[in-house]
């Protein structure tokens, strides 16, 4: 969950990017990552993701998507604020809004480390751009996006249940663990979505990082921990070892 790329001063986090709302502590070995690093670096920055998540073309959702799914989501959807209307999201970004919707969650790693730096003035820098995030998610058939919304809706209460079961597994740094509950998600049943949340972007990401490796500053990279896990996985796409870090706990 937390690695040193041998020869290099950089280092690996695989995070958690919210905690259950139960369970908002800051691990100890999470803590002592940010405080070994000099300067960040994340997949990318979610407020400038927010406004791709509605169609430019003006397209409705409720002519992609069946009634019973629309009206499904519609009964917790926000009816105000930057995720309305309903009406007006992609379908992709429809799908993912909708199991954080159903999650009650505290800030996970990103949003802490991002504050933090900022206010001690450590640079950070980002993966990739939104629009290159959004481009991943617009890979995906409509059809996946579709089925899985289906699968969704059928259990509404299923997202939270993962994300503390994914929780507790992190805590452990348990990355076979955190992977073996992802897998049980609808969206984890489609390799198309599946492609664009992980195996895309790794190798996506992996020249970005390999280019970086000679930098003096000690760099901490946070990624989501299921890309550090699998075939295909962030550290399989560098193409280079990767050693556990030793923490107090």
């Amino acid at each position: 969950m937390y690695f040193q790329l041998p020869g290099t001063n950089v280092r690996l986090l695989g995070s958690m990017h919210m905690f259950p709302a139960a369970y908002p502590n800051m691990p100890t070995w999470v803590a002592q990552a940010y405080e070994w690093s000099e300067s960040l670096v994340f997949e990318s920055d979610p407020p400038t993701i927010l406004p791709l998540f509605k169609s430019q073309a003006g397209q409705s959702l409720r002519g992609l998507l069946p009634p019973e799914v629309l009206s499904a989501l519609e009964a917790f959807w926000p009816t105000s604020g930057p995720l309305s209307p309903l009406s007006e999201m992609r379908p992709w970004a429809a799908l993912l809004l909708a199991a954080s919707l159903n999650q009650q969650t505290s800030e996970g790693v990103e949003p802490r480390f991002l504050r933090s730096a900022v206010e001690n003035s450590k640079p950070f820098r980002f993966l990739e751009t939104a629009q290159e995030v959004a481009a991943a998610f617009e890979s995906v058939s409509l059809e996946e996006v579709q089925a899985s919304l289906v699968l969704l809706a059928s259990d509404f209460s299923a997202p939270q249940k993962m994300l503390n079961q994914m929780h507790i597994a992190w805590l452990q740094r348990d990355l076979k663990g955190v992977h073996h509950v992802a897998s049980q998600s609808p969206s984890f049943a489609f390799p198309g979505i599946r492609s664009a949340i992980l195996d895309r972007r790794n190798l996506a990401w992996a020249p970005v990082i390999n280019n970086a490796l000679g930098n003096s500053e000690r760099t901490l990279i946070v990624v989501g921990a299921l890309h550090l896990y699998g075939q295909g996985n962030l550290i399989e796409c560098l193409g280079r070892d990767a050693d556990p870090v030793p923490t107090d706990g």
